[in-house]
């Protein structure tokens, strides 16, 4: 049964990845099926297996599922993108509220769309949802869940930064049918109709804030937000340092309610329950009935966010097991609560969340007995805690990699001592939430003794985090080598054909050749990374701004620029969210050059993360005033040497030559676009030129120099400005090729149609990062060749 069950689920996964890649006839689709049907039919009236053809048919039924689940309503309000509209809707979510200085405050608003016009024409019905964002003065009332209001402003898509491995916030964003945003003014939202009767969701979210409230009055606002993050979700209290230590350790989980949390209360309530059972005899099945309740409520309390709801699914399905005695099945259990899921929501499959809660969870189901067994010669109590801990994390191993490029080994130390204290405060931590409800006192106790422990809980991480080795990295798994690895790991647990040989039993019977397999393996990994390879140069997707990776043929690195979100109403860091994990995806664990071409917040506010996450040995700054994102470089550096660009310079690493072609000198140089350092790299027949934000006038300086400019791929200067890119020196340039780093939908019209057209007259093919995301080049100093992201 379990066989069956297993196919059925990955054949329906695997479904829903190839519609996610291949445009496939609905048609063709849904004829093949009902041929499939038939034959499945036919075979069990013949009394034939019938295990491949089902296989098939949840293949192709999880193709038409994930099609029609992406296929947009015919009055969605993203059909609408790049128009003024007037839409009517619900608020959905409580309002997210930022202070702001000067007295203001930004709304951030979920409004499901029910009716939308655009000017001079009539009302129509609309469906999804949109996010509104708007500054308003703090005293300003704000609408609430469920009522009723009017917007008025520019439809525009979602779009995040399209690079391998990165989070997608678009995608999670359509999981909960948000398809659009809008950026409005305080004017123009109109509240509607302002429900008397709050809904019960915004009840209990109230209920929330007022718990959170009395937290923040008894112990400091960085611990209230662990507390809060622990008993109802949500990252946002928790300073990133702390966050980043957990993250080290390999319990990051624990700091938002997950699987984890569902399982400690039902554990509590069922150890309670058990008592009181034997005491009042009581039959079996109301224990677990009574924890069902509790955990249902507990969920709802938190919010029934999404991965609240998979943690409450999973508890509810284990629960379930127990009331009917098949413990046994928690491999069937797993695997019909993950085909359920993705049933109701395709687009779960591409979720880091779920990822790795089925990963993970699967890996306890399927290999921590056998662990524990491995583990015999340790004391029980530890080896079934140890295995625990590496079943979890063989489970979710190829994710982790790809997605974090990294391995706790401090984790199985964190898991013993630490993960039982956070245990513990949450239990404490959910007994002080009941009585600040009831008795204030009481629950500020409570709350006050949660803050001491948390104290001990951090520092205890600290220290963990800050051991040598505490976390070490490991290369990105593509699907072909996580696809590997699940095979390896379930040969290596036994679970196999039952005429194949386990790999014992082949290490035994073929000695030799087993170490002779090996030793070629460990020859091809060395070589591998001794042979030369190619010259890449990355353009990073960091959105409006600019940040472009060349790898060398040994694979040493030279980053130029490093992104930088403007503005100051966000905590988003550019060099932490998406530059270091980018770097680290490919590999390269220490910068040799990192070039500034000038100090402006789009290209150098994303360093002083990347200067604290990896080495960097020298760091080029342009000769101008230094900005306060190049101060935060220097601050945050730990052994760089700061060297002045200087025209004329040269560096030279693996047969790649790096000139510095333009670089402005003087005294008190104030910042401005004409300080950019333009860069040349070269490497055989072709070459790169990075010229920063120049504009007409430093163009005309550099022409005017006589300094050899010709090269294959220009990274095109200002974002594609008015300014910027002149007839004169594209004709110097001549280039074949023009990368535009931009943001999607900016404020500043970049590219402007007039350099896209001069663009177009002198190269042969134009890539932009918001349309094509990352785009990386790879020479042999021969030939060239081109790969995007968005294909």
């Amino acid at each position: 049964m379990t066989n069956m069950i297993a196919l059925i689920t990955a054949a329906f996964s695997f479904g829903i990845w190839c519609a996610g890649y291949c445009n496939w006839l609905l048609p063709l689709l849904y004829g093949s099926s009902m041929i499939f049907m038939i034959m499945i039919v036919w075979q069990i009236y013949r009394d034939k297996s019938v295990i491949w053809s089902v296989g098939v048919l949840f293949f192709l039924i999880g193709m038409i599922r994930c099609i029609h689940d992406d296929a947009l309503a015919p009055m969605d309000i993203s059909r609408y993108a790049g128009r003024t509209m007037m839409v009517e809707g619900t608020v959905i979510e409580m309002p997210k509220v930022t202070p702001l200085e000067d007295g203001k405050s930004k709304v951030r608003y979920v409004i499901a769309i029910k009716k939308g016009q655009e000017a001079d024409k009539s009302m129509v019905p609309m469906t999804g949802a949109l996010i509104v964002s708007m500054q308003q003065p703090s005293t300003m009332p704000t609408a609430r869940q469920d009522d009723e209001v009017r917007v008025t402003g520019q439809v525009v898509l979602l779009h995040g930064y399209n690079n391998p491995a990165q989070y997608d916030s678009v995608a999670a964003a359509r999981r909960q049918d948000v398809r659009a945003r809008m950026s409005i003014q305080s004017q123009d939202i109109h509240i509607m109709v302002e429900k008397k009767n709050m809904s019960w969701k915004h009840v209990l979210a109230l209920e929330r804030e007022k718990i959170i409230e009395h937290m923040k009055k008894v112990m400091p606002e960085s611990h209230a937000g662990i507390l809060a993050g622990m008993l109802f979700g949500g990252y946002g209290g928790i300073p990133r340092e702390i966050v980043a230590d957990f993250a080290t350790t390999g319990i990051v989980h624990i700091l938002s309610v997950s699987g984890s949390h569902i399982a400690l209360v039902v554990g509590i309530i069922t150890a309670l329950g058990t008592i009181l059972a034997r005491r009042f005899t009581l039959h079996a099945i109301v224990v677990p009935f009574v924890a069902a309740m509790v955990v249902t409520f507990y969920a709802i309390f938190c919010g029934l966010t999404p991965p609240v709801m998979r943690s409450l699914i999973m508890g509810l399905i284990a629960l379930v097991a127990v009331c009917f005695e098949r413990e046994k099945d928690a491999a069937n259990a797993l695997l019909l609560s993950a085909l359920g899921m993705l049933i109701y929501q395709p687009g779960l499959i591409y979720d880091l969340s779920f990822q790795l809660s089925f990963a993970s969870t699967a890996g306890l189901v399927f290999l921590s007995t056998k662990t524990a067994a491995m583990l015999s010669f340790m004391p029980s109590w530890l080896a079934k805690l140890s295995a625990v801990t590496i079943s979890a994390q063989l489970g979710v191993l190829p994710f982790i990699a790809w997605y974090f490029n990294s391995f706790s080994l401090s984790s199985l130390v964190a898991n013993v001592i630490i993960v039982p204290l956070i245990e513990g405060l949450v239990v404490v931590g959910l007994c002080g939430a009941m009585c600040s409800m009831l008795f204030e006192v009481v629950g500020n106790l409570i709350f006050v003794l949660c803050s001491l422990l948390i104290s001990v809980i951090v520092q205890c991480t600290a220290w963990l985090a800050a051991m040598p080795a505490a976390k070490v990295y490991i290369p990105s798994f593509g699907i072909g080598m996580g696809m590997v690895y699940y095979v390896l790991l379930a040969w290596i647990y036994g679970y196999k054909p039952k005429n194949m040989l386990s790999l014992i039993e082949v290490v035994k019977r073929y000695r030799c050749q087993s170490q002779a397999c090996l030793l070629l393996i460990v020859i091809c990994i060395i070589l591998y990374n001794v042979y030369p390879r190619p010259m890449y140069v990355h353009f990073i997707d960091v959105g409006q701004g600019d940040a472009a990776l060349v790898i060398t043929p040994h694979g040493r690195a030279i980053l130029i620029d490093a992104g930088g979100v403007m503005g100051d109403t966000t905590d988003f860091d550019i060099g932490d969210r998406v530059v270091v994990p980018y770097l680290r995806h490919y590999g390269v664990l220490a910068i040799d050059y990192l070039f500034l071409t000038h100090g402006h917040q789009d290209h150098a506010g994303g360093a002083a993360a990347i200067v604290r996450e990896l080495p960097v040995k020298n760091s080029m700054l342009a000769r101008e005033n230094y900005t306060q994102a190049v101060r935060n470089v220097v601050h945050s550096s730990h052994g760089s040497v700061f060297i002045p660009v200087y025209e004329g310079q040269r560096i030279e690493m693996d047969g790649v030559i790096i000139k510095i072609v333009h670089a402005v000198s003087g005294a008190n140089i104030q910042q401005k676009n004409e300080v950019s350092s333009v860069v040349q790299v070269c490497y055989g027949q072709h070459s790169f030129l990075f010229t920063g934000d120049l504009e007409k006038n430093g163009e005309q300086a550099i022409v005017a120099s006589g300094n050899n400019l010709a090269s294959t791929v220009l990274k095109v200067g200002h974002h594609g400005a008015r300014t910027s890119s002149t007839v004169d020196f594209l004709q110097s340039v001549a280039p074949e090729y023009a990368v535009i780093s931009v943001g999607k939908n900016n404020r500043f019209g970049h590219p402007h149609a007039d350099t896209v057209s001069r663009l177009m007259n002198k190269t042969s093919k134009i890539y932009r990062t918001d349309e094509h995301g990352a785009i990386v080049f790879q020479t042999d100093g021969k030939k060239i060749a081109v790969e995007t992201f968005i294909k």
